[in-house]
Order: structure tokens, then sequence, then C-alpha cells
């Protein structure tokens, strides 16, 4: 990078305050570099220089963001708890010392979670139409702050601190309940220094993460056992991994001995809202936690209810809403996080074939081909804007449309019944028709038992001959024509003749 010579003829102090508006730590590491003059100035004022250039690249949730890479639990001290939140918060953390280059790939790591999670609080609350945030400058940071406000109390209130107590020792056990009590007056002091705003900010940011965990595990045992409080300790973090894995290993990772602690555990009864409910009734500010109508508003007040339900089933919608503008990003996002399920992966897209087709290896290969070669990695899009736009809907989905907003249920009942459609419509124009021509539909279609493995005990080479050979030369990409139970014995007896074997070469 070559510097402008006009530069170098301005005072110091000007050219410190240029420095200081670089848009981010690349144009300005790449601005010192090209003069001597400029690095000897930079070296001279290096805090302030980039303390606004630190605002610039991370935000106004910045001085959070340090405080909470830098923070440590205090030692207790229970006679003496001051505002420890305020305490934390108000030391010199930001400025002294300067922020390493460790710290400065931390806090970008530790802010794009953040800004995932801003993405899927937007998306669930206020655009089902984009899965990115369509919030304001405003709204953004009043979310963050929020949301750090969180993470610093999991950190100084870890589950993992207080022992699982036995049943049988909780009632004789007066000294624990005397820490306990002592240890609730914590938290509440710990929250005293926030403002109105920044509470009512926390409690919206609260209902978001216990909705977010409760849709991750609604399926299992974690789901009956103080789960809100859980979810909440466990950190923001934590149910991001949860919700784009779909999976329960990052909480019980996070929080030891997890199934005992659901059921009993002196502290985990309404963890942060039984501390901040109290100290808003104190304030006489009204947040209830019960509420269906949460005011949403403490975040933005441009949050409605518009499009809360899906536009066929009309089942509530949640945080996976099936769109034209959201196929790819939100399935591009869950295979790389390693989602097991609905990430509309090669092999879930070949489990997505309707009925028997999913065993069928002759037409997995045409699948397989279509997914590896096509570019971008967005050929869930290109498969339904086919079925869209190429007049290759069913009758019986004629008014479903691409800007539908679908549950997953919905989507994926869309996708299993029309794929092999296209895929039959795709081998036609990929081979030229010549394929298509070759082979007579089977009369059993996807239903056909004669697709993957053969069943029958032993299983002989002989039959694996016969289903690929059937495969091979019949179709079943198609819909059946026979309604009645398939003769396997019939078939085979054909494949016998045809092949100048018998029955009994095959053992059946």
């Amino acid at each position: 990078m070559e510097c402008p010579k006009g530069l170098l003829r301005l005072p110091d102090n000007i050219i410190a305050e240029i420095l200081k508006y670089s848009l981010s730590y690349a144009t300005l590491f790449n601005t010192i570099l090209a003069s001597k003059a400029i690095n000897r100035v930079f070296r001279a004022h290096p805090r302030s220089i980039l303390h606004v250039v630190n605002y610039t690249e991370i935000g106004p949730s910045f001085p959070l963001s340090l405080r909470r890479l830098r923070y440590k639990a205090p030692v207790l001290d229970h006679e003496n708890a001051n505002s420890l939140l305020a305490q934390a918060v108000s030391s010199d953390v930001v400025s002294d010392p300067p922020m390493t280059m460790e710290e400065r790939k931390e806090i970008r790591g530790m802010e794009d979670k953040v800004m995932q999670l801003e993405n899927l609080f937007s998306f669930r609350y206020l655009d089902r139409r984009s899965v990115t945030s369509k919030f304001t400058p405003d709204e953004s940071w009043r979310f963050r702050r929020a949301l750090h406000h969180i993470t610093l109390y999991t950190l100084e209130f870890p589950l993992s601190r207080y022992p699982y107590v036995d049943e049988k020792d909780r009632g004789t056990m007066n000294e624990l309940h005397q820490q306990v009590a002592q240890e609730k007056q914590r938290r509440v002091t710990f929250l005293s220094g926030l403002g109105a705003e920044e509470m009512l900010e926390i409690s919206a940011v609260l209902f978001f993460l216990e909705e977010l965990g409760i849709y991750v595990f609604s399926h299992t045992s974690l789901y009956r056992h103080g789960l809100r409080a859980l979810l909440v300790a466990a950190g923001p973090e934590v149910m991001l991994a949860c919700h784009y894995t779909m999976s329960d290993i990052p909480l019980l990772e996070r929080i030891p001995d997890l199934e005992r602690m659901a059921s009993y555990h002196p502290l985990l009864e309404w963890y942060i809202w039984g501390p901040l409910l109290k100290i808003l009734q104190d304030r006489e500010i009204k947040a209830d936690a019960d509420s269906d109508d949460f005011p949403w508003s403490f975040i933005s007040n441009r949050i409605t209810e518009a499009n809360a339900h899906c536009h066929r089933c009309k089942d509530h919608l949640l945080f996976d809403v099936w769109t034209q503008t959201t196929w790819t990003p939100l399935a591009l996002q869950y295979r790389r996080a390693g989602r097991a399920v609905r990430a509309y992966s090669t092999i879930d897209m070949i489990l997505s074939l309707k009925e028997r087709l999913n065993h069928n290896g002759f037409e997995h290969r045409y699948l397989r081909k279509f997914i590896e070669e096509y570019p971008g990695d967005d050929y869930l899009t290109k498969i339904l804007n086919d079925i869209y736009d190429c007049g290759l809907k069913l009758e019986a989905y004629a008014s479903w449309t691409k800007d539908d907003l679908l549950c997953e249920d919905c989507f994926d009942e869309f996708l299993r019944e029309h794929l092999h459609i296209w895929l039959r419509y795709h081998i036609n124009l990929s081979e030229g028709g010549s394929l298509e021509n070759s082979r007579k539909d089977c009369e059993y279609g996807y239903r056909c038992d004669f697709q993957g493995e053969y069943n029958t005990k032993p299983k002989k080479p002989s039959l694996d001959d016969l289903i690929q050979e059937h495969q091979k030369t019949f179709n079943h990409l198609c819909a059946p024509t026979r309604q009645d139970p398939q003769n396997s014995r019939l078939v085979i007896e054909e494949y016998c003749l045809a092949n100048e074997r018998t029955l009994n070469d095959l053992e059946i």
C-alpha cells in the first residue's frame, strides 16, 4: 500500500485522528506499514487509536465484549456483597492493558456467535424471510447488551459450583440452607447495578433463549425438569451450538450431572428470573415471565405477530421457516454445523425420496451426481425452483407457492412428494431422453419391493443380481399403477425364466 504524500504533510495530531477512523484492523495496520512517519504517530497514541478502531470493528458492544472476555469471578465475600456487576463493568479492563492480538481473535469469534444469535432473534420475531438480522443499530445494541449481561451472569453463577445434595440430607443441612440464602441475595446484588431498560432487555432475551432451547429439546427428557433455568445457566453460546446441531451434547458437556441437577438443585429454580423479577418488583416495573403477550418492544418496537403460523398446516412457526429466501441459507448453516437431521445433505436428500426409493441404489447414483456437481452447494434451491417453475407440482399442491412460509414438517412433506418427480425430469434432461425411453415403468413404482437389499434369508448373491437387474430394467421414479400386494415370488419366477434359471438355483 502506497501512502499518499499529502497525508505525510499533515500534523501528527490530525494523522492520529485519521487513523482512528480506519474501517478495520486490516486497514489500520496496512496504513501504519506504509510509512515510518505514520508508524511513529501510531506508536505515540496506540491506546486511543485502537480504542476507536475497536468500536468501529466490533460495534458499541465492544466494552462489554472485552469485559466478558477478561471477566474473572471475584472471591466470594457474602458479608461485603457490593454491586458485583457494577464493580465488574466499572473496572479499567477496556483500556488497561491494551487488547492483544490473541484477544482480538477471541473477540471476533465471540462476536460472531453473538451475531448468529441476533440473526436468530430477528428471524424468529421480526422478519421470517431473512436469516440475517434486520435490526437497526439501536436494536442491535439493545440485544447485544442484554446478551452480554446474561453471559456475565452465567460466568459469575455457574451451576457446577454447587454440588448435588441427596434428598435424605437436604432437611438437616442448615449450613447449606444459609449459604443458599446468601447466594440468592448475592444474585440480586449482582444485577442491582443495572438500569430498568437493561433489565427489561435481559428479560426479552431470556424469553428468546428459553424458547430456542425448548424448541431444540422438546422431544427429550430434559423438557420436563427445570429446563428453562438449565438452558439459561448453560449460556447463550451453548444454546446456539445445540440449535445448529439439534443435539444435547453441547449442553451435557457444559453442565456435569445434568440429569440429577435437573431434578434437584438448590439454586436452579428461577436461576436468573428470581432475582431479576424481585428487583423489577421492588422498583415497581412490570415484566411478567409467564405472560403470553410479552412486550418484545424492549428490543424492537417493530416486532409483531405477523407471519407467526405456517401457511399450510397453521402450526406456530418457531426457528426453522422454509421459504424461497431461506432454502439454501438454512440448509448451508445446518450442514456446516454438522447437524444430523434436516440439513438436506446428500444422505438427507436420499432419505427424502418417497417410500422405498431411498433403498434404490440405481436411482441414487443420479441424485448423488447432481448434488456433487452442482456449483455453489445450493442444489436445494435449484431443485425446488424446477419443481415450482417446470410444471412438476402435483395437483394436490397446486396452490403452494415459493413464497409460502412453511414449517419443517410441511416443507419435508412437499420435498418428499416431489423429489422423485424432479429426479426423473432431471435424468431425462441430462440423458437426452435415452435412459428414459429405454426403461419401462415398474407397475409398483416407488413402492416396489425389489429396490435395495432383498429381505429373504438366507440372502444369496443371485438375489442381489435379481434386484440390480430389476432396478436397471424398470423405472421406479413413478407412482404405482397396481395397488394389489406385490407378488415377489412371481417376479422371481419371471426373472428365472428370462435368465434360464430355476427357483432351486436361488434356494427360495
